[in-house]
């Protein structure tokens, strides 16, 4: 079974990723996957002829803070770099799963923070969503980010609906109280999924780096 996490900005998602680890769970993180990706030279060449040498350090490899810059500057900019990405992150994603899947008599979890908005719900068997409180939420960012509570909340509203995300989930993590609450939380999930047959923290199904 594979299972998809996501959640909204600040909800906590990767708290429960690290929890799911922690308990023994494969989690194959988009992030690193996207990471990965952008090393590839024909992404390299798109994104080249996309947003010019501008994005790239003189060593050749993509400068990230740069290619942020072009890329979130306007939404033609942001489609078109999730043009060139999201269709090699979504491959790549699949066939990591799959491959984890087959070494897994347990679920393998795909953390992907852009999970419905890249339509990467459609190869997940279910779907959990971490969700907090939108007043939770902003205190997170400005406390992590150093901002002020009007900019938190825009970056919040660029998002997908957080009720959006929690309307088509198959279990909701609630995020609002402690490491415990959590812990709970998660637990519950897991046992609403029909997850009750934990693997051992000691498991080899875990992916090696090279593999991811």
């Amino acid at each position: 079974m594979i299972i998809g996490l996501t959640g909204s900005m600040a909800a906590g998602k990767s708290t429960v990723s690290n929890m799911l680890i922690e308990r023994g769970f494969t989690v194959i993180d988009a992030d690193r996957v996207s990471r990965e990706i952008t090393e590839d030279e024909l992404v390299k060449s798109a994104l080249n002829d996309a947003f010019g040498g501008g994005v790239f350090a003189p060593n050749g490899d993509i400068d990230r803070a740069a290619l942020a810059d072009a890329a979130f500057s306007s939404r033609e900019n942001t489609a078109k770099l999730n043009a060139i990405t999201h269709p090699a992150i979504i491959k790549r994603l699949i066939l990591l799963a799959k491959e984890a899947e087959s070494l897994s008599p347990v679920p393998v979890f795909c953390d992907v923070p852009l999970l419905f908005e890249t339509g990467f719900d459609a190869y997940c068997d279910r779907v959990i969503v971490v969700a907090a409180s939108d007043e939770v939420r902003y205190l997170r960012i400005m406390l992590r980010d150093g901002l002020p509570r009007e900019k938190a909340k825009l970056r919040i509203e660029k998002q997908m609906p957080q009720e959006e995300k929690i309307a088509r989930a198959c279990a909701v993590i609630m995020n609002d109280g402690t490491l415990y609450d959590l812990e709970r939380s998660v637990d519950a999930a897991l046992s609403a999924l029909g997850v009750t047959n934990l693997p051992s923290p000691d498991n080899d199904y875990s992916l090696s780096d090279e593999e991811q």
